[in-house]
């Protein structure tokens, strides 16, 4: 059985069907994202205005973090289609390719902060903040975090990686 796979000047990096399964996911992240934008999200606050009106003032600040939180998200999703494409032209060794990472990691940042703004605010601006969500945005803030520096090392891999590419094109 043959390996149908990305080439590169080293043989193959990444077979064909991880990297389309991969942007199918990614389009089904968005798409989901803008279902939760326009739809979800919205309706759930108005409901929850509704139910709790001594709280209905946090509606249009936490839809608005939360709309902010997705939109960073949609913006990683982007930056990761982008890196992919570097790979499928051996072009990830660029110096194009930090700009996008950076963008992955500053989404990655602003997200954690946003979520990490939520719950504060919900735990000690309106007091309102029940254990189960209040464990899942924390869950959230490190997640993200820990995301932020897990591509933050990665960056740092990249970085070694283009240098060792670049020593072995003067090399060859």
């Amino acid at each position: 059985m043959r390996y149908i796979g990305i080439e590169s000047r080293w043989g193959v990096v990444v077979g064909r069907e991880v990297m389309t399964a991969l942007r199918a996911l990614l389009v089904v992240l968005v798409a989901g994202g803008l279902v939760a934008q326009a739809w979800f999200f919205p309706g759930l606050a108005g409901e929850l205005a509704e139910a709790y009106p001594e709280l209905a003032w946090l509606r249009w600040p936490i839809l608005g973090a939360v709309v902010v939180i997705i939109v960073g998200v949609q913006v990683a999703v982007v930056a990761l289609w982008r890196l992919l494409s570097m790979v499928d032209s051996d072009s990830v060794f660029s110096p194009d390719a930090f700009k996008w990472v950076n963008v992955v990691i500053g989404a990655a940042i602003l997200d954690t902060a946003l979520v990490l703004g939520i719950w504060a605010l919900l735990s000690f601006g309106a007091r309102a903040n029940p254990p189960g969500l209040m464990l899942a945005e924390l869950a959230l803030v490190v997640c993200g975090a820990v995301f932020a520096l897990l591509m933050a090392v990665m960056k740092g891999l990249l970085r070694k990686a283009s240098m060792l590419t670049v020593e072995l094109s003067e090399v060859i």
